[in-house]
């Protein structure tokens, strides 16, 4: 009689944890898929913020060579 119970209640305990397995990869696949979306568009930002330097300095360096030809064409 012990031994039929301790089989109801592992066949119970293994029907929870299928239900609870159904119920959580789901949510676990789309806690991936917004954490893997919130990476790219930080990284996405990041790689803008860099270009945005680099095209900051190009324009700098622009200005500086011009300015450097218009003095070297006083000489």
């Amino acid at each position: 009689m012990e031994a039929l119970r301790e089989e109801e209640v592992l066949a119970l305990e293994e029907d929870i944890l299928r239900k609870l397995e159904e119920r959580l990869t789901p949510i676990m696949h789309q806690v991936a898929v917004d954490a893997a979306k919130k990476a790219m568009h930080e990284l996405r930002l990041d790689l803008l913020s860099h270009i945005s330097r680099h095209e900051t300095n190009i324009k700098h360096l622009r200005r500086s060579e011009a300015a450097l030809g218009e003095v070297s064409g006083l000489r």
